[in-house]
């Protein structure tokens, strides 16, 4: 209409007048515009939750995936809120939820990284002695146990503690299942230990244990048996692999410590459940008699129970023995009934090692366990 009546004007005022109004009418309709919206993507070739994800509201910051540095490398968790931050604005996945999130997904490298996460730990004595010595320590120096966990019956909910005693050295892991490739029904555990840590050298036929348990929701287990398994065995080499193997279908040894707490709480009364006081103290004493062994000059004992682990190191064994009437070597460890794997409970079994070369032969490290009867007072077993 504007231009209608601008026909007598000059031509070079008419067209500037036409370009002043059409800047105008381009202003206009960009104040409806959704300057922040999404690329174009192609909705037909996704799945639905693919779609509902996409347009889902979040921040994405692709630049956090491309980095290897950014992956979490401890898996020292104690519960299983396994969350790390997805950007700077503290947007949290579970790494189940990475795994099935689209966008990560299209990032090829991370999520392989995610899913293909493979599960290596050295023991803390050898961490602390690789430290000590400025990382030098050679690969040599180490021997393999690899644990294969079957995961064929468990809910890949929660995490797995993995606690093993081997050659004198320690572990304690925890292991989200939500980063464990759905798609398996095991899952592959390498545990490093040293060969030689000056008292005690590694060879066979000595014996070490390892445990396994899976913990759900601990809000709800933590009065109960956790569902678990434990191996205790021999070294098979002392220069290549060694393999254990946890939660085999024929292993018994949940199914025993679940008869305990079930007789216990029967005898308590039907369907009353056990003391529930977590003030109580659960004592384990370990007693190794050395009458055979007088000439021991250092020992050291290790005790685990549900998922815990506690170590003493005597230094000067002959002083002790100048002592005993016996020649028997005894500890008491006292461990809270509550721990982080909830409440320790009469049938929980418990493990203890003592290790040295002095003990040579027939065994440098000797292993042995039992089931919890009582709190408060001293659940005795020789080691040896």
């Amino acid at each position: 209409m504007s231009c209608i009546l601008l026909i007598n004007v000059n031509k070079v005022t008419f067209k500037l007048i036409c370009i002043f109004i059409s800047i105008l009418f381009a202003f206009h309709i960009s104040n409806d515009l959704d300057l922040n919206g999404l690329y174009l993507v192609n909705t037909s070739a996704l799945e639905d939750n693919e779609k509902e994800n996409i347009y889902s509201s979040y921040i994405f910051d692709p630049s956090e995936y491309f980095e290897e540095d950014n992956m979490p490398q401890n898996n020292n968790i104690i519960n299983n809120n396994y969350n790390y931050n997805r950007n700077s604005n503290n947007n949290q996945l579970t790494l189940q939820q990475q795994l099935e999130d689209p966008q990560i997904r299209q990032q090829g490298k991370f999520y392989d990284q995610i899913k293909n996460r493979k599960y290596e730990f050295t023991s803390i004595e050898s961490k602390n002695n690789e430290k000590n010595n400025d990382n030098n320590i050679k690969s040599d120096e180490y021997v393999t146990f690899q644990t294969v966990l079957n995961l064929a019956n468990i809910e890949k909910t929660g995490f797995i503690r993995l606690v093993a005693y081997i050659n004198g050295q320690s572990f304690k892991e925890d292991i989200p299942l939500s980063a464990v490739d759905m798609s398996k029904n095991k899952l592959n555990v390498k545990l490093k230990v040293l060969k030689d840590i000056g008292f005690v050298s590694l060879d066979t036929p000595d014996e070490f244990f390892a445990c396994a348990y899976h913990v759900k929701d601990i809000n709800r287990e933590k009065n109960s048996i956790l569902y678990f398994d434990c191996n205790e065995a021999d070294v098979q080499s002392s220069d290549g692999k060694n393999k254990v193997r946890l939660f085999k279908p024929s292993s018994m040894v949940y199914s025993d410590s679940n008869t305990l707490y079930n007789e216990q709480t029967q005898q308590q009364g039907q369907g009353q459940q056990h003391d529930s006081k977590e003030d109580y103290k659960v004592l384990l004493k370990i007693i190794s008699p050395l009458s055979d062994r007088k000439d021991t000059k250092q020992l050291k004992i290790a005790v685990a129970i549900r998922g815990q682990i506690q170590i003493q190191m005597i230094n000067d064994v002959q002083e002790e023995l100048d002592k005993s009437k016996d020649y028997t070597i005894t500890r008491t460890f006292t461990f809270d009934r509550k721990t982080d794997l909830g409440n320790i409970q009469i049938g929980d079994r418990f493990h203890a090692c003592v290790s040295s070369d002095d003990l040579n032969p027939p065994e440098g490290q000797e292993c042995e366990k039992r089931l919890v009867k009582k709190f408060n007072s001293p659940n005795s077993l020789p080691a040896r």
